[in-house]
C-alpha cells in the first residue's frame, strides 16, 4: 500500500511524512520512504544524514538506467523508448517491498528497517533546461512496476502545490494526505487539488498542522468535509527544537503526532487497492501523453503493440520468480 504527502511549502508536509514513516517503522517489519519532492529534505528529516547504510543516489540523475532495468527481458516495446508510463509486461522486471530486493538495495539508503530512495534536487545544469517532471520519469517508472500487497508499506513525500496532478504519480498512491496550515494560501492547496482532480477526492484526506487555537481548526474544518478530515497536530514546541538544532526533540514531537497517525493508518488500511482499475488507469495515461507529444517527440508509436497478456495479477502471481541482481 502506498501513502503520499502532499501540501504548501512550509506546511510541514516533509516533518509530518517523515513522523509518519517513523511510526510506521515501529508497526511493521519494513518501510521504503520515497523522498520525491523537489527540496529532498526527507533525509534530514528521518536522521539519515548520519549512520545510514549504503550510496546515496538520486533517481533523477539515473532515470534511464532505472527504466532499463524495469524494462527487463520484455519484447514488447522492441527499440522504442520507455517512458515513465509505459505500462509493464508480465517479462518487465519489478520491484519488492523488501530491503533485499535488488532495485531497493542497490539505489536506497537503509537505516534499520527504513529504507529511503531519493529522486533529487535540481542541479546547476538543469536551470533553464529541464523541469522536475523529467527527474520524476524514472521515479513513476519505478511505482507502476512495485507490486507492493496489503501489508506492505511505501510513503512518499511529495512536491510542494498540486503539481502531482500533472503527472500520472497522481494515481499511484492509495491515499493522499493533504497537510494544511490555518491560512488561506496552505488551504487552497487542498482546494485546487480537489477541484483539478475530483476523481481522485476519496483517496484525499487533510491533516491539519501548526494548530494553535480552537479557532485555527475551525477555519481548516469549514473548507473540509468531516469524512475527508483526520485531525490536527498541535503547534509543537518539540518540532521547533528539533528544526533549531536538537535532534532529541524529535521522538517527543513524533509522540505529540501519534494520535493523528493512528487515524491516518486507519485511513489507509481501509483503502483496497483494484489492481484491474490500476492498469487501466495507467494505460489510459500512457496513451493520453503519448498522443499528445511523446509519439511525435519521439517519431515513434509508443503506445500501441504493448504487452496483451499483462495484468497486475498475473505478474503479482510469478513475483515469486527471483528477482536478477544489479550491478
Amino acid at each position: 500500500m502506498r501513502i503520499a504527502f502532499l501540501g504548501k511549502g512550509g506546511a510541514g508536509k516533509t516533518t509530518t511524512s517523515a513522523g509518519f514513516i517513523q511510526y510506521l517503522s515501529r508497526k511493521y517489519p519494513f518501510v521504503l520512504a520515497v523522498d520525491a519532492d523537489v527540496n529532498a529534505h526527507l533525509l534530514e528529516a528521518l536522521q539519515f544524514d548520519s549512520g545510514a547504510e549504503g550510496e546515496f543516489i538520486e533517481l533523477g540523475e539515473v532515470a534511464e538506467a532505472v527504466q532499463e532495468y524495469l524494462r527487463g527481458q520484455r519484447s514488447d516495446l522492441g527499440d522504442r523508448m520507455m517512458i515513465g508510463t509505459t505500462p509493464p509486461s508480465l517479462h518487465s522486471n519489478f520491484i519488492g517491498i523488501n530491503a533485499e530486493d535488488p532495485f531497493v538495495k542497490k539505489y536506497a539508503l537503509k537505516k534499520g528497517n527504513i529504507s529511503l530512495l531519493t529522486v533529487g534536487r535540481y542541479k546547476e545544469e538543469d536551470v533553464g533546461a529541464s523541469c522536475y517532471h523529467t527527474k520524476l520519469q524514472g521515479t513513476a517508472s519505478m511505482f507502476h512496476h512495485m507490486l507492493d500487497g496489503e501489508d506492505e508499506v511505501v510513503v512518499a513525500d511529495t512536491t510542494a502545490g498540486t503539481d502531482n496532478v500533472a503527472t500520472s504519480l497522481s494515481f499511484a498512491y492509495d491515499i493522499n494526505i493533504m497537510v494544511v496550515e490555518p491560512t488561506e494560501k496552505s488551504l487552497a492547496v487542498y482546494t485546487d487539488f480537489v477541484g483539478v482532480a475530483p476523481h481522485l477526492e476519496d483517496r484525499v484526506f487533510v491533516v491539519a498542522n501548526k494548530v494553535e487555537t480552537p479557532e485555527d481548526e475551525a477555519f481548516i474544518r469549514a473548507a473540509v468535509p468531516d469524512a475527508r478530515y483526520l485531525g490536527a497536530i498541535p503547534f509543537s514546541r518539540n518540532l521547533k527544537k528539533f528544526e533549531q538544532g536538537d535532534e532529541d526533540a524529535l521522538a517527543l514531537f513524533q509522540e505529540e503526532q501519534a494520535k493523528i497517525f493512528d487515524r491516518v493508518l486507519a485511513a489507509w488500511k481501509a483503502q483496497k487497492r483494484d489492481w484491474s482499475a490500476y492498469l487501466k488507469e495507467l494505460t489510459s495515461a500512457h496513451s493520453k501523453t503519448c498522443r499528445s507529444w511523446w509519439n511525435d517527440y519521439y517519431g515513434q508509436i509508443l503506445d500501441e503493440d504493448l504487452d496483451p497478456d499483462f495484468s497486475y495479477e498475473k505478474a503479482v502471481s510469478q513475483s515469486k520468480a527471483k528477482a536478477p541482481a544489479l550491478v
